[in-house]
């Protein structure tokens, strides 16, 4: 007891680590497995986490377009079940999901959607997404989709009699969504495009009731920057903050949420230059600190302290933890970090990680090179959660199919490999294509073998370098593998 009172390094350690616990002991692992950006991926089931190179969203070819709505859900062990980036549904073997295409909303979106599960239920997830404002001036508004994860012998389908299906028009591009107080339902939240409205819809095992609308704290009209920019709920459900960008009056407002009424109540402004373009909003795990990250302007990421005190003591306890880059999304992750986008426009195949977020201040330890994506893009932000991650899947919703392992196994070695590259496979059927591919995307090889399980590719005409092994079969894409080239 007296290491701990006269210890503060001590004290702080063993705060940390009771916090840690506490995470561990409510979270569970269904936001274990991240896609978003170009083609970028990262699974939370390691330590250090593992950087994905299989999946599907991408860029969506407009020069002012980016790719920024994705959304992912897996079970409560970690398994992928299926992700989306607002226009369509990929399945866990990246394949697209029947009728999981022509969603009305698109990757550009700052939060275009966000999966559901819907309550009482173990197969049926819900898709929202509300449309982007560059691409279809928010026309398509908010609507939901709905998953049965039962058919397609388990991977999953789109109930096309409750696909598109309208809510709400107008609104912008903000999408988030928290836990009922009751611990069994959801709120999901949207916000009205020209107008100071909130909308909190009812997600229950009855279906989505009609919003509770609350008017409070700035109108979100006019330009297209009152569309963009992110708004999250904390993880306990109390106070819910948002922010806009590339507007003439930038807007950062922090409010109290009822998770049990849906109403949205005090508003507090956190804006300190209406000159800055804010676009990533994130929590702490324990609720106390918010983050903003800045686009425009006033580059960099900003912690604010919500226990401060009043209104005016929460603005002034703004620090500034991070600078050198233009900041886009923040999203926290199951393992109590909170996850960066950055560099100017947003295309870079590094992110940055705030170790400590509970932490005040500099403690809480902004790392800006934190995971490299290895020739893949963040782009503008990650996949979106409910950040309380407090709610359970199960691994096996359809108990009547006979949902295997997969048994197939690809082996390639020497890795790296200098002059050839040798390869095994097993249990992937007959006839299947090879391709290699360097980081630019560039095909190097592309060949169909048939009827055997060992071939070699030579690599004496490739520069040194990293490259990517994909083998693909008429009905299953196998994930991607890493190879280094490495001549003497």
């Amino acid at each position: 007891m007296v290491l701990l009172k006269n210890n503060s390094v001590v004290h702080l350690i063993f705060v940390q680590f009771l916090a840690v616990i506490a995470l561990t002991c409510t979270a569970q692992k269904q936001g274990n497995v991240w896609y978003f950006g170009d083609h970028a991926g990262i699974d939370f089931n390691t330590e250090p986490p593992t950087v994905l190179y299989d999946g599907q969203t991408e860029f969506i070819g407009c020069s002012a377009c980016h790719s920024e709505g994705s959304s992912v859900i897996s079970d409560s062990t970690g398994k992928l079940l299926f992700y989306c980036n607002g226009s369509t549904i990929w399945n866990r073997n990246h394949e697209i999901m029947p009728n999981g295409d022509s969603l009305m909303s698109n990757a550009s979106a700052t939060q275009g959607s966000i999966i559901i599960p819907k309550p009482g239920s173990s197969e049926l997830f819900y898709v929202f997404t509300v449309d982007a404002f560059f691409i279809d001036d928010l026309i398509y508004g908010f609507r939901y989709s709905l998953v049965n994860m039962c058919l397609d012998g388990g991977l999953g389908d789109v109930d096309t009699t409750e696909k598109n299906v309208f809510l709400k028009d107008y609104v912008t591009e903000k999408l988030t969504a928290v836990r009922h107080a009751n611990g069994i339902d959801y709120w999901v939240v949207v916000h009205k495009f020209g107008s100071d409205q909130f909308l909190a819809y009812l997600i229950s095992s009855t279906g989505i009731s009609a919003p509770v609308t609350t008017s409070i704290g700035s109108s979100h009209m006019g330009s297209l920057g009152t569309s963009i920019g992110q708004m999250k709920v904390s993880p306990d459900g109390s106070r819910i903050a948002l922010v806009n960008a590339q507007a003439s009056v930038n807007i950062a407002e922090v409010f109290d949420f009822d998770n049990a009424s849906g109403i949205v109540s005090n508003c507090i402004s956190v804006q300190t230059d209406v000159t800055w373009g804010y676009y990533g909003v994130s929590f702490s795990p324990d609720n106390s600190k918010l983050y903003l990250a800045c686009t425009l302007n006033g580059n960099g990421i900003y912690q604010f302290d919500l226990g401060a005190g009043s209104p005016a003591a929460i603005l002034a306890s703004k620090t500034q933890i991070a600078g050198f880059y233009n900041y886009l999304g923040l999203q926290l992750a199951n393992n109590g970090k909170i996850y960066s986008a950055r560099s100017p426009f947003g295309f870079h195949d590094y992110i940055g990680v705030i170790n400590y977020p509970d932490n005040a201040g500099l403690l809480c330890d902004y790392q800006d090179s934190a995971i490299f994506l290895d020739g893949n893009s963040a782009s503008y932000g990650f996949p979106n959660f409910v950040d309380s991650y407090d709610y359970d899947i199960t691994t096996n919703p359809c108990p009547q199919l006979e949902l295997d392992e997969p048994t197939y196994k690809i082996t390639n070695y020497p890795n790296p490999a200098s002059d050839e590259l040798q390869i095994s496979i097993q249990g992937i059927g007959d006839f299947f294509m090879v391709t290699l591919f360097g980081s630019s995307a560039k095909v190097c090889h592309q060949k169909t073998y048939q009827n055997t399980n060992h071939f070699s590719i030579p690599l004496t005409d490739y520069p040194s370098g990293i490259y990517y092994l994909r083998i693909t079969t008429e009905t299953a894409s196998f994930p991607t593998q890493k190879i280094f080239v490495q001549h003497n």
